[in-house]
């Protein structure tokens, strides 16, 4: 399905309650997206009930309200809407299947059809942005930056354009696209406040700015290509908790020399048998392939994997760093 303004708002329309589903671990497009869209229809149409559910994790769900809490009887009568949501068992809360009706709002590869309706768009820099761009071109359908767009809340405006530059790492990645900063003015337009959003997501503490060198002085590299192997007593050393020290990955990015970046990080309590999830980066460096190899998946330039052992963890290394010798390779030809 192609970018369609008018099927969003109908349907919006259609329904007396909605909810409005995120992926589990949510991160900040994921909330941005699921607590922005809960605040456009809440301002448009205040008889609607709108509920957001979910569960409280992660170092950015600070900044956002609480999850809402949804029954059956509730849920089997609403509009379901999943976003930023690649595959049905991501989805967090499962009260989802009972929705008389859904539709899915993603920019992930395509894994799934889960939804009765599904808008998804890989050449997005976000799920932000494809609801900004889909709020910008309701009064004027494809054009972005149309005087007749939706009329944004401040608060809802503000919401996108936190998962918006969450994704990007404030519009330093590949994927971003003249579309994602048209959205950006698009939502700025609304008394966006880019400073303290800005210091929302990137800012740190001190306890996580220790943690952060930490993890920068134990990176191991190979050709153009670091990781980090972090155990669950590093972290939990530190006060942090799994959901929390597996967003670190930034701490390699920005760095000249390194092409591709991963972070694993212990999920279990088993130290003998430890299982761990990886967050892949690269700055231009296909990876979503390789993801897939290994039972995981995402973008081109940012992926996921869970339930790595060890041996499948050094397997994994080697076919990252043979993948960086290809791209050095390329380069010097």
């Amino acid at each position: 399905m192609k970018l369609d303004a008018k099927w969003l708002f109908d349907t919006l329309e259609a329904h007396d309650t909605i909810a409005i589903y995120r992926h589990v671990y949510a991160d900040g497009d994921a909330m941005g997206a699921q607590f922005g869209l809960k605040a456009l229809i809440e301002a448009r149409w205040p008889q609607k009930r709108v509920y957001a559910p979910g569960k409280s994790v992660g170092s950015c769900a600070v900044f956002y309200p609480a999850p809402d809490e949804i029954d059956e009887e509730t849920a089997s009568r609403s509009l379901a809407i999943i976003l930023d949501t690649s595959n049905a068992a991501r989805v967090d809360d499962a009260h989802w299947r009972l929705a008389a009706h859904k539709i899915r709002i993603d920019h992930h590869i395509h894994v799934e059809s889960f939804c009765d309706e599904e808008l998804i768009d890989p050449s997005a820099a976000a799920t932000c942005e494809l609801i900004g761009a889909l709020c910008d071109g309701f009064g004027k359908p494809g054009d972005l930056g149309a005087e007749q767009g939706e009329q944004l809340s401040r608060e809802c405006a503000e919401r996108l354009y936190g998962g918006l530059i969450s994704d990007t790492v404030n519009f330093t990645i590949g994927s971003v696209s003249e579309r994602t900063l048209r959205v950006a003015a698009y939502l700025f337009s609304f008394g966006v406040d880019a400073v303290k959003l800005n210091m929302q997501q990137f800012g740190t503490s001190l306890r996580d700015f220790r943690y952060e060198s930490h993890l920068r002085a134990s990176m191991q590299m190979r050709g153009s290509l670091a990781w980090v192997i972090a155990s669950r007593r590093d972290f939990e050393s530190y006060g942090l908790q799994f959901s929390e020290a597996k967003e670190k990955v930034f701490v390699m990015a920005g760095i000249r020399e390194i092409a591709v970046w991963a972070l694993f990080t212990q999920m279990n309590e088993d130290d003998a048998h430890p299982l761990y999830s990886c967050s892949l980066r690269s700055r231009t460096v296909a990876l979503n392939d390789i993801a897939n190899d290994f039972g995981g998946g995402g973008h081109r330039c940012a992926c996921g994997i869970k339930n790595l052992d060890a041996s499948q963890v050094e397997a994994l290394i080697s076919a990252l760093a043979q993948r960086c010798a290809q791209g050095e390779d390329d380069e010097e030809r």
